[in-house]
């Protein structure tokens, strides 16, 4: 199984979807709430708020605009510094606009962005780091933004012990693309036909086969034949793979050390 026939997610409706809930939770919020810390250091409800926004406003710039001004300078820094650094300043410098401003704005990108993306071809070439060196099709890149969507709205839910059926509602979706970061960056060595459980926390569970070189993902046919098993707890999975605090016991894995050890460097996004 591989990214280019994999089954195409309806990822555009769910991301509609998705913009209509944030924007009703936002709306729902009080002034207290609004500026409640959240589990991202430093930030509040109102900083994720934003955070969202930069990430439309810079998809509309960079990809529908074709605008590359603002791409990173990640100098001698790396990557992912260059980034936290980008991420800071916005939020620093965005930090004066009123929740009905943001919510304003966030409506009107969320209509721009869906109009954006109902003009591309969901089996075009994208790309995603975190899932394969390669180009992916558009509809994994289209999810990957589902999914960032996803955990800072539930970070903000959370917050405020306002979760309710917003986990629910996603979360399988948000497993199904999040897995696929297991192929790319898994790198144990293992004799040909090893397997891995994944149980990420979902109702799907999928098996990482060797071929004595690489490792190949799959569905889950029988739990007991493998040679290592991860099992996440009560939807933890998320948490582990976007590098969120995992409570103790939540996640429990079985077999070598050489197998399961390599399984908590996974990583399903760059948020």
């Amino acid at each position: 199984m591989d990214l280019w026939t994999a089954p195409v997610l309806d990822v555009r409706a769910l991301l509609r979807r998705e913009r209509a809930d944030l924007l009703r939770f936002i709306g729902s919020l009080t002034d207290e709430e609004w500026f409640v810390e959240t589990q991202v250091p430093g930030w509040t409800v109102k900083d994720l708020a934003l955070h969202i926004l930069d990430d439309d406003l810079g998809w509309l710039s960079r990809g529908r605009d074709g605008d590359s001004s603002g791409r990173l300078d990640v100098g001698d820094s790396g990557f992912v510094a260059a980034l936290n650094r980008k991420n800071e300043d916005w939020v620093a410098a965005a930090r004066q606009l009123s929740r009905p401003v943001v919510a304003g704005l966030l409506g009107w990108a969320g209509e721009q962005m869906d109009a954006y993306y109902a003009t591309q071809s969901l089996t075009s070439q994208g790309r995603v780091a975190w899932a394969n060196d390669e180009p992916v099709p558009n509809w994994f890149d289209i999810a990957q933004d589902l999914t960032e969507r996803w955990v800072h709205q539930m970070q903000m839910r959370e917050a405020l012990d306002r979760v309710e059926t917003y986990a629910d509602d996603y979360l399988s979706v948000v497993m199904q693309t999040f897995v696929w970061a297991f192929p790319h960056q898994y790198r144990a060595q293992a004799a040909s036909g090893a397997r891995i459980l994944l149980d990420l926390g979902t109702d799907d569970r999928w098996t990482l086969t060797s071929d004595g070189t690489r490792w190949e993902l799959g569905p889950c046919i029988d739990t007991d034949m493998h040679d290592a098993k991860v099992h996440a707890q009560a939807a933890h999975g998320w948490r582990w793979l976007t590098g969120g605090t995992v409570p103790a016991g939540t996640l429990l894995t079985s077999g070598p050390a050489h197998l399961v050890e390599p399984l908590a460097r996974i990583r399903a996004a760059l948020i």
